[in-house]
C-alpha cells in the first residue's frame, strides 16, 4: 500500500525514516534491548545477549556503539568470522583514538576464533606494543 495513507498504517512501534525506510524499533526501544544485551553479557548469557542485538543490529547497522556491543558478544560466542565481519565495519565507522587498541584485542580474539591462529597471535603482539608504548606515554 503505496500513497499517502501510508504512514497511517503504521503500528504503534513503527516510524519512517526520512530515507522512507519503516523503522520498527525507536529510540528508547533500541536503548531498552541494548541495555538488556549488555547485562545478559555480564551475567554469562552471551546467547540471549546476541539475539537482543541482531534485532537491533538489523535496523541500526551504522551505530558504534551497538556495532561493539554486537562484537563483544559474537566473540563471546565464539562466531570469530561474524566478528570478524563486525569489527571491519567498526574500522571504518569508528574514528575514537581510544578505540583503538579495545578493537585491536577484540580482533586478536575474534581471529582466533575463526581458526586464524598466526593472524591473532600477531594482531594481539601488536596490541601489547601499542599498549605498552601508550602507557610509557601516559606515565610522563
Amino acid at each position: 500500500m503505496d500513497g499517502p495513507d501510508k504512514a497511517q498504517h503504521l503500528t504503534s512501534t513503527q516510524r519512517v525514516s526520512e530515507a522512507g525506510a519503516v523503522e520498527l524499533i525507536s529510540g528508547p526501544e533500541r536503548d531498552l534491548l541494548c541495555v538488556l544485551s549488555y547485562v545478559y553479557l555480564a551475567c554469562g548469557q552471551s546467547d540471549k545477549s546476541l539475539a537482543l542485538l541482531r534485532l537491533v543490529a538489523h535496523e541500526q547497522s551504522q551505530d558504534v556503539g551497538l556495532l561493539r556491543i554486537l562484537a563483544y558478544a559474537l566473540i563471546s560466542e565464539r562466531r570469530g568470522d561474524e566478528a570478524l565481519s563486525v569489527l571491519d565495519k567498526l574500522d571504518k565507522l569508528d574514528d575514537e583514538p581510544s578505540s583503538c587498541l579495545p578493537l585491536m584485542l577484540m580482533r586478536s580474539h575474534a581471529l582466533r576464533h575463526a581458526g586464524r591462529m598466526t593472524e591473532a597471535q600477531a594482531v594481539f603482539k601488536r596490541y601489547v606494543l601499542l599498549r605498552g608504548s601508550t602507557a610509557s606515554i601516559e606515565q610522563k
